[in-house]
């Protein structure tokens, strides 16, 4: 049987525009303002889980198609880059995302420089 990407079982063309512009805030206390303009968004997140004592940031940009969500993050205090794929839950508001963030390590240790979790990110007013 020969591999079916899993794009075999989405939606043909764009959903509906969501706009998911505004302030959002996950369990950490991590922030981030979205700017979305169609389908491109552009921003800045803020982490508040840097690995230092303070919080560290990077210029957020991203895609949004219907409910789903996708933007990367490259941070400006360290060679690193998260990205998280998602959608919005129509019923609650959040967006329920997952993320993988690279690093730069010694030649050889690539594989141990790959993370990965789950963030939920809440509106903020």
């Amino acid at each position: 049987m020969a591999y079916q990407p899993p794009l075999h079982a989405a939606l043909s063309g764009t959903g509906p525009t969501t706009d998911v512009s505004g302030r959002w805030v996950n369990a950490l206390g991590s922030t981030m303002v979205i700017a979305q303009a169609g389908t491109l968004l552009t921003g800045i997140y803020t982490s508040a889980v840097s690995g230092g004592t303070s919080s560290t940031s990077g210029a957020l940009q991203g895609s949004a198609d219907g409910a789903l969500i996708a933007f990367v993050v490259h941070w400006d205090d360290f060679q690193a880059i998260t990205a998280w794929v998602g959608h919005e839950d129509t019923t609650s508001g959040e967006l329920a995302t997952l993320w993988q963030m690279t690093s730069a390590t010694d030649p050889g240790d690539e594989w141990s420089s790959i993370n990965a979790g789950a963030d939920t990110f809440t509106r903020l007013p």
